[in-house]
């Protein structure tokens, strides 16, 4: 088995959803690949957040009604089924994105007073090769959408630009773009466990970003309880 392979079978394993040789065959390649390990355990670090996040939500009164009115009776005869296991398949997957949607308000109405709700987005940066292209994409973001609140969540080789001394490929670096984007309201938090994974000190992390103990749990976290709508680049 290749890397390719792993990564693709790689929520079947953390679900329990494989047959025993592919079990087998994912495993042995774990223990020659530090790199899909390191993935298998963002997966797992993933999944438990979003169980902590939702194993207990208590939904308002109104969310029946307004979910019958908008999807009908099928869908809540469906809602109505007993209880399986969270991201136990593509249904428990859809409704997890449902749930995701009406924590950023994918049912609320215009705020009070006719104020427009906040934008609030959250950007999952897991891979350094075009953080140049990110940045730009994250001004031109704001400029169409200036009050929108970003947060950028890097780990993995996504860590990478924000380093003491990386420079883009025509070698200027990224912290004065970093700086800017602070400057104007944009987040950006490290993941804690890449540097202790890749024995870098925290020092080494510039000082416009701050370190968090999980990037994926921060990406879960912000969105199932801030309602942050979720952007990968």
């Amino acid at each position: 088995m290749n890397c390719q392979d792993a990564i693709r079978l790689a929520n079947g394993y953390v679900d329990a959803e494989l047959d025993a040789a592919g079990a087998l065959a994912i495993e042995e390649h774990l223990q020659a690949c530090p790199r899909c390990r390191a993935h298998l355990e963002n997966l797992r670090a993933l999944r438990d957040a979003v169980r902590r996040g939702t194993q207990f939500l208590a939904p308002p009164a109104s969310l029946r009604e307004r979910l019958q009115a908008r999807y009908g009776q099928a869908a809540m005869r469906r809602a109505s089924l007993p209880r399986r296991p969270w991201l136990a398949g593509a249904g428990a997957a859809a409704l997890l994105v449902l749930v995701l949607w009406l924590g950023a308000g994918g049912l609320r109405g215009p705020a009070p007073h006719g104020q427009p709700l906040a934008a609030r987005v959250v950007v999952h940066v897991s891979d350094s090769a075009s953080a140049g292209a990110i940045l730009r994409n994250l001004a031109n973001h704001l400029e169409a959408s200036p009050a929108t609140r970003v947060v950028v969540v890097a780990h993995n080789d996504g860590v990478n630009f924000l380093l003491q001394g990386a420079r883009d490929a025509s070698g200027q670096p990224f912290e004065a773009a970093v700086e800017k984007l602070k400057s104007r309201g944009v987040d950006f938090r490290v993941c804690a466990n890449t540097l202790v994974r890749r024995k870098l000190d925290t020092a080494a992390v510039i000082p416009a970003a701050r370190l968090v103990p999980s990037g994926v749990a921060e990406i879960s976290r912000l969105q199932i309880e801030e309602g942050y709508a979720y952007l990968k680049l």
